[in-house]
């Protein structure tokens, strides 16, 4: 498996990268990747799982309700778990790329019933993002208007994954896609690039596999982005749970941008918008 030379693990608490995207489009796949380890709880009723925050440590799983109160899991307990009842489930793994920062792989976005407090809870303490995109629909108006509404700082901190580019069946299309992408998300990522996490996770060990799935040139830009993010300020290294908003209660407000509502986020469908014009050793597996 080729490495990447990365900064050396933060003294402070390390930089919190959230795994975005709508469902299905390979968030929990891309958390495999860089684990190294087939944790994330992937399932058919995936849209169901409250935010998976991967930290650093000794083997624990840890639920947090809605009320702030914490319990210890088993594997086993993963199954029936719902956002619903559950700000977020932590997960402590002795995994090089939790040296260096945190990842949150949050829910579906495409989830209809998701409730707004389970995504406004997350991203308020979000250093830098990284949102999948699938090649067979990519960059989706839905994806763009949502992606709109993000704190400002995470368009100068976060990577486009292009996911799935193996299912584009010629490099003429598969070069189109990416183009369009680019052209699209210009400004508003670090970087938009094309990956086929399968073809990596197939074959981690050869470093011409790695180079053609695209995933050595992720990771690349990955170990930059964490370099330049450095140790945050932050004078409190935790996240601070707190109750749910009732989900009975008043419906999501989109974000102003100069309103009291600003940290607001609505992960639901909504309305189109108009287009707007680094590095010890990384494992992925």
């Amino acid at each position: 498996m080729t490495t990447h030379p990365m900064p050396r693990p933060m003294a402070t608490r390390r930089p919190r990268i959230a795994l975005l995207g709508e469902f299905s489009a390979g968030k929990s796949t891309l958390a495999n990747l860089l684990l190294g380890k087939d944790l994330s709880p992937v399932r058919v009723t995936a849209t169901q799982m409250p935010p998976v925050w991967y930290r650093h440590g000794a083997d624990s799983l840890t639920r947090i309700d809605v009320s702030g109160t914490e319990e210890t899991l088993d594997q086993n307990d993963l199954h029936g778990i719902s956002h619903r009842d559950t700000q977020a489930v932590r997960v402590a793994l002795e995994a090089d790329v939790l040296e260096v920062c945190d990842l949150i792989d949050m829910p579906g976005t495409s989830d209809p019933n998701l409730q707004q407090g389970v995504w406004d809870r997350m991203i308020r303490w979000v250093d830098g993002a990284i949102w999948c995109t699938p090649a067979t629909q990519a960059w989706r108006q839905s994806e763009a208007a949502l992606w709109d509404q993000m704190p400002p700082h995470l368009h100068d901190n976060s990577l486009l994954l292009i996911t799935r580019m193996d299912k584009l069946q010629t490099e003429v299309d598969r070069n189109r896609v990416v183009a369009r992408v680019r052209r699209e998300t210009e400004g508003l990522f670090c970087h938009a690039l094309p990956i086929s996490l399968t073809e990596a996770l197939a074959d981690p060990d050869n470093p011409d596999a790695l180079d053609r799935s695209g995933a050595d040139q992720f990771v690349g830009a990955l170990v930059d982005l964490i370099e330049a993010l450095g140790a945050p300020d932050e004078d409190d290294p935790s996240i601070l749970f707190d109750a749910l908003p009732d989900p009975r209660g008043p419906g999501p407000v989109a974000r102003d941008a100069d309103g009291p509502n600003c940290d607001r986020v609505v992960p639901r469908r909504v309305a189109p918008k108009p287009e707007t014009a680094r590095r010890s050793n990384l494992r992925m597996i």
